[in-house]
Parts: C-alpha cells; sequence; structure tokens
C-alpha cells in the first residue's frame, strides 16, 4: 500500500484533494453503518451529481475549536505522554484504492508500542448519553461510524494502534474527557477495503446504488432537480405505474384532507372564543396568537392551532 501525503496551502485545496477518495469520516457509508451518509448520498457527490456541501456547520466549527482544547488537556492529565498537533490539514490517501484521512493527533504513550493515531471527537451530554454511552454495561463505546474512521486513519498513517479523544460538554458548562482506545479489527479493514473498491468499480461503470428512500428523497430530488425537453417511454415499467397510481391516490388524499382541515379549524377557534386554551372531554385544544413580522412583510397575526390528549384522561388508562 503506498500512501501519498497531501499539505494543501488552505482549506479549499484540502476539499480538493479529499474530492477524490473516499474519506474516513464518511467510510461506514459503504458499510451502511454511517448515520449522516448513504450509499446513494456518496455516491451523488463523487459523481458530480451533487455539489459537495463544503460549508462548515456549527457542530464542525465546534469541533474545529474544541481541539486545540482537548490537545491541551490530553498534554496536562498525561504528562508523560507525547501529543504530536501540527493542525495542518496533512492529508493521507491510498492512490490505489482511493481511501484518505486527515488524522487529528497522534500520541506517543508509555503502556503502548509506537505511535498511535488519535480523533478528537465532542459531543453534548444527550448525545453522548443516547450514542456513546453502552446502557447496559455503563462503558464508553465509540459509534460504528467514528470507530471506523480511527481504523482507517490509522491504517492509512501506518499507526499500530488508534484512539478517540471524546470531549463532552455538560449542561453546566464542564468539560469531560474521556479517551476510548479502538481495537484494529483488519478483518473489518479489510471488509471496508473491498466495499470501497466495489463503490468505485460502480462509479466507473455508470451504475448507482439503490436510494434508501426514508433517507435520500431529498438528495434524489437534488440530483433531478433539472429537466430536459425530451419525452421517455416508460409504458413497460409496471411497478412505475403502481407508484404513480400510488402518489396519484396520496395526492388527492391529502387535497381532501386539507380542505377538511380547513373547514374544522374555523368552528374550533369560534367554539374556544378568544380564549387561549380549552377542554373537551378527551381533549386539550390551545390557540395562542402569533405575531410575525420582517423588514419587507407586513406585521401579521394569526392564531396557532394546536390539539393533544388530555393528560388526567390517559392517566386513567
Amino acid at each position: 500500500m503506498s500512501i501519498e501525503i497531501i499539505r494543501p496551502a488552505d482549506r479549499q485545496a484540502w476539499l480538493a484533494a479529499r474530492g477524490q477518495d473516499v474519506t474516513a469520516s464518511v467510510a461506514a457509508a459503504v458499510l451502511g453503518a454511517h448515520p449522516y451518509t448513504t450509499p446513494y448520498s456518496l455516491w451523488a457527490e463523487k459523481t458530480g451529481r451533487l455539489s459537495p456541501d463544503t460549508e462548515e456547520t456549527e457542530a464542525m466549527e465546534r469541533g474545529n475549536l474544541m481541539e486545540p482544547v482537548v490537545v491541551a488537556m490530553i498534554r496536562k492529565r498525561f504528562p508523560e505522554w507525547t501529543v504530536t498537533y501540527e493542525n495542518d490539514r496533512a492529508y493521507y490517501r491510498d492512490p490505489d484504492r482511493r481511501i484518505g484521512a486527515t488524522p487529528d493527533a497522534f500520541l506517543e504513550r508509555p503502556d503502548r508500542f509506537g505511535t498511535g493515531n488519535c480523533q478528537i471527537k465532542t459531543a453534548s451530554e444527550d448525545a453522548f448519553k443516547e450514542f456513546w454511552l453502552d446502557p447496559d454495561t455503563g462503558e464508553v463505546v465509540p459509534p460504528t461510524w467514528i470507530a471506523v474512521q480511527a481504523i482507517t486513519e490509522a491504517q492509512l498513517t501506518g499507526c499500530p494502534w488508534t484512539c478517540v479523544a471524546l470531549i463532552v460538554i455538560t449542561w453546566r458548562g464542564t468539560l469531560q474527557l474521556h479517551l476510548i482506545d479502538v481495537p484494529i479489527h483488519l478483518k473489518l479493514w479489510n471488509r471496508l477495503v473491498a466495499k470501497v473498491d466495489e463503490f468505485w468499480t460502480m462509479v466507473a461503470s455508470g451504475e448507482e446504488p439503490e436510494p434508501d428512500w426514508l433517507r435520500d428523497a431529498r438528495v434524489v430530488l437534488d440530483v433531478y432537480r433539472d429537466s430536459m425537453p425530451a419525452r421517455r417511454d416508460l409504458t413497460g415499467d409496471r411497478e412505475l405505474d403502481m407508484l404513480v397510481h400510488q402518489y396519484d391516490r396520496a395526492r388527492v388524499e391529502a387535497a381532501s384532507a386539507k380542505a377538511v382541515v380547513e373547514q374544522l379549524r374555523p368552528q374550533i377557534l369560534r367554539a374556544l372564543g378568544n380564549a387561549e386554551i380549552g377542554e373537551t372531554a378527551n381533549w386539550e385544544v390551545s390557540a395562542r396568537t402569533s405575531h410575525r413580522s420582517g423588514h419587507f412583510v407586513p406585521s401579521s397575526q394569526t392564531r396557532v392551532l394546536r390539539v393533544k390528549p388530555r393528560r388526567d384522561i390517559n392517566a386513567s388508562f
């Protein structure tokens, strides 16, 4: 495995380098184990059907700003360790397999052989409890996609071991540091390499993965956002014919339901009068006035109608 190291001059150069590979941060997508990236959305981006999102999200900004803090905390808590943190976006890639990674830091510890890779992550207290904390054992376990990221970085940088340094931002505003060793499972790595190879083979062939319709609906709409003056014969596609039938029926039912809602809403408001809250035998109804205004929109107000089952009724069951 021949590794190329790119030291980009700026963020744009770094993004360009990453664009040619399946990167460690989304590598779990080819295994179907990434919470934010699907095989279809990865395909859409790498084939140019979908422009890559280069905007820095709030979560990304938080992570980037917290990296030096995490490094300082590790150095303070473990003065016998050596932390290498350059923050230069050095990009490691395997040009043959087209897999790449941007490691955060490297560690040398007296209790471990060789230099290890250190992936830095941040999480809110709620996210930590939901995604990182094993409810049965109480152990801190990184989500699969992050473990795959750490293993990928270790393999591309030649590190014999890898870990995740997690900072939990508590509701009190304090910082909790967790260092989690991630075993390098070669079977998982080999499976990932094979899946990445399948992915690039599919891209080269012009095929595309089947969308996950629960997660990829918006991506598909974006991929096919432009129309052309052409007509396609789809008379032989019986499955599509059924889908169109279902769509038409759902559209008619939705329009009918909307009409019913528009008739019922004023009746409920008339019965409620000017009161903000009312109760029926089974329901609690609220209709508070909402004021809206903008620089180019005259101020307006409307009553937002909400209904929910009465709590005292539900508690009796």
